[in-house]
């Protein structure tokens, strides 16, 4: 398993979709990501990594995601298998997607 850093000032473009769900539907929501991350997203041409956090009191789920810039997301979210898994995990949730670039990072010594 390899291991990602998150680094300011790096060109990366980050997208973060915080999903809005209902009780008990955490879980299916967490499996549908990680299946359309493991079967298409990762190997899409920019995508460097990608996190899922749930949150624990079961509302909401976080998919945090770095690509090489804005194009492949562009490129990716025009995809038809992308468009499918979204419509899907808009099913089990409300999501609310933004692009961002990391400004800054703090780490403990």
């Amino acid at each position: 398993m390899s291991e990602t850093t998150i680094r300011a000032n790096d060109n990366l473009v980050t997208v973060i979709n915080v999903f809005e769900v209902e009780p008990g539907k955490q879980d299916e929501l967490v499996a549908l990501l990680g299946e359309g991350l493991d079967k298409f997203f990762r190997h899409r041409p920019g995508f460097v990594s990608a996190h899922i956090l749930a949150a624990k009191d079961g509302g909401r789920v976080v998919n945090y995601a770095q690509w090489t810039g804005p194009d492949a997301v562009q490129a990716t979210l025009a995809d038809p298998v992308a468009q499918e898994y979204a419509q899907r995990a808009a099913g089990l949730g409300k999501p609310a997607p933004g692009m961002y670039s990391v400004v800054s990072v703090t780490a403990a010594d």
